[in-house]
């Protein structure tokens, strides 16, 4: 009996002595598995085809790889072996394990099953399945996939893992929560490792404590904290979702929370819209601007702003618009139109909303227009300032002075009165047909009231003046006999207007007045002193307010 035992255990040593010496290399040329040692070596012709049945400490050489396991089938003839419980390979800094795994010597790949790892110094993959080539080092893993790398957790059904480019796709719903805690939702995903770069190629969430970020198509870098997008986006302001930037192309910065934008990108801020062919905004700083056919909308104010160049401050709640700039606020019958060669809209802390306008700043209203080199226009009170060479037009009347203020009611949206200070003139074309009659006063001051949208009324205060044609009409035939021509002088002038009429219905304090028969009329006292009638500047249309001189004058 103990020679026999001892002629078996010589039988085994020399089996496994045969296959440490194996021929590296097969007919084909393919370099050949080696096996290096089991605790335990067997053939069964009922099972595996009569090939080895390896077990325990089972350790194979391809290459200067180690693959190691519990138990194997060594199909040598094949090059190929089959192996369960603890199956190791092991490939200097890389390594994959699974409960259990299938070699090819030829193909170089490593099909491994359950609880299937693969390791290198970037990342760790686990997955139920997992296909590995270790010639061309790609890995394809499925089912239950989880990628761990030192800055990033990627869950997903499948991915594949290109360890020389450092690529990973993915085509299934994939989920990337970063190490900040920001989460990454898309179906379709292209990561590269080294540079942190992911590109999106379809819908795509992000959610991290500051944005909520959708997309049909970006990349995103984690090193840089920049994001590209390609398609319909929309980044929102978690803590203040007002805030929000709607673009399909333009890049973002979480880190600087700067954003640049093209093609028509939208930007919103507290119920505020910017639109522009180029936008620069830093949602930190609330600074931001925009170039090409900008439009800055307040629905809130009934306001908006165009140009081509903006600035805005959030801090300042403030912007300002150049180059082809208008605003236009509207009542609910009407609007009111103001272009300049700088707008600026500010809203103070008392929630006074105002526009200013500088330099050949105009101004239009169905029932008013005018200019000056700049005004100040406030929402809240309907108080127009107009101010250096300012200049009124009211239907046929033409209001002149140093300083003009227009005031309207902001219920009813109707202009109430014109308060005129310093050098102030009003004229009243008499006759389209004749271009030397004109009803004029002149003062310090004149205020002029409105009667449903109508120049009714006017009061002048201090040194004076009044030239008026004084004619009467025939009820029955309409025709309008010239009765004379009054010129006065007084402390204070009461007149009311009736379209191109003006009609003085009180001269107090020192006043001196005369009415001229038309034909006795001394031509030195037909215009008062400082009389410039400029009609043909004044505005028929809103777009004339884009015209130093409009087409048509009358």
């Amino acid at each position: 009996m103990r020679i026999y035992s001892l002629f078996l255990w010589f039988f085994l040593f020399l089996s496994v002595g045969n296959a440490l010496a194996q021929t590296p290399k097969n007919k084909e040329g393919k370099t050949k598995l080696k096996l290096i040692a089991a605790d335990k070596l067997e053939r069964d012709p009922d099972r595996f085809k009569g090939n080895q049945i390896l077990t325990g400490n089972v350790q194979f050489d391809h290459k200067g790889t180690i693959l190691t396991a519990d138990s194997a089938v060594f199909y040598q003839k094949e090059n190929f072996f089959v192996a369960w419980s603890r199956v190791r390979v092991v490939e200097q800094e890389k390594t994959i394990s699974a409960d259990y795994m299938e070699y090819d010597g030829n193909t170089t790949i490593a099909k491994a099953k359950g609880n299937a790892r693969f390791t290198d110094p970037q990342n760790t993959i686990t997955a139920n399945e997992m296909d590995y080539n270790r010639t061309t080092e790609i890995a394809y893993a499925r089912g239950d996939v989880v990628m761990i790398n030192p800055n990033q957790r990627v869950e997903t059904s499948a991915i594949e893992y290109n360890r020389k480019t450092s690529i990973a796709f993915s085509n299934t719903l994939t989920k990337v929560t970063g190490n900040d805690g920001s989460v990454i939702e898309s179906s379709h995903i292209v990561y590269n490792t080294n540079t942190k770069a992911s590109d999106f190629g379809s819908d795509v969430y992000i959610t991290n404590k500051d944005y909520l970020i959708f997309s049909k198509n970006m990349s995103n870098n984690q090193t840089t904290g920049i994001t590209t997008f390609r398609d319909q986006s929309k980044i929102t302001n978690r803590k203040n979702p007002t805030q929000y930037i709607i673009t399909r192309n333009g890049t973002f910065n979480k880190t600087s929370g700067e954003a640049f934008l093209y093609d028509r990108s939208q930007v919103f801020s507290e119920g505020k819209m910017l639109i522009g062919d180029t936008i620069f905004y830093n949602e930190k700083s609330g600074f931001g601007w925009a170039k090409g056919d900008i439009l800055m909308d307040d629905p809130q104010e009934k306001r908006f702003i165009k140009g081509d160049y903006a600035e805005v401050y959030k801090a300042l709640d403030s912007a300002f618009v150049t180059k082809n700039a208008y605003a236009v606020k509207a009542f609910e019958k009407d609007s009111f139109y103001v272009h300049a060669d700088t707008l600026v809209a500010v809203r103070r802390k008392d929630s006074t909303s105002l526009v200013r306008a500088y330099h050949q700043a105009r101004f239009y209203k169905s029932n008013i227009n005018g200019k000056a080199d700049s005004l100040v226009y406030n929402q809240q009170n309907g108080l127009l300032e107009l101010l250096k060479d300012p200049i009124v037009w009211s239907g046929e009347n033409q209001i002149t002075g140093d300083v003009i203020y227009g005031y309207t009611n902001p219920k009813t949206e109707k202009i109430d009165s014109l308060h005129v200070v310093g050098a102030a003139f009003a004229i009243a074309k008499v006759d389209s047909l004749k271009d030397n009659e004109f009803n004029q006063v002149k003062g310090r001051k004149i205020l002029a009231y409105y009667l449903d949208n109508q120049l009714d009324y006017v009061s002048v205060e201090g040194n004076a003046m009044g030239l008026s044609y004084m004619d009467e009409e025939d009820p029955k035939t309409k025709i309008k006999d010239r009765i004379g021509i009054n010129h006065s002088t007084c402390g204070m002038i009461e007149a009311d207007l009736v379209g191109r009429e003006l009609h003085i219905v009180a001269c107090r304090i020192q006043s001196n007045g005369k009415l001229y028969p038309e034909k006795e009329f001394p031509e030195e006292l037909r215009y008062l002193q400082g009389f410039n009638w400029r009609g043909g500047e004044r505005m028929l249309h809103w777009r004339d307010i884009f015209l130093s001189k409009p087409t048509t004058t009358k």
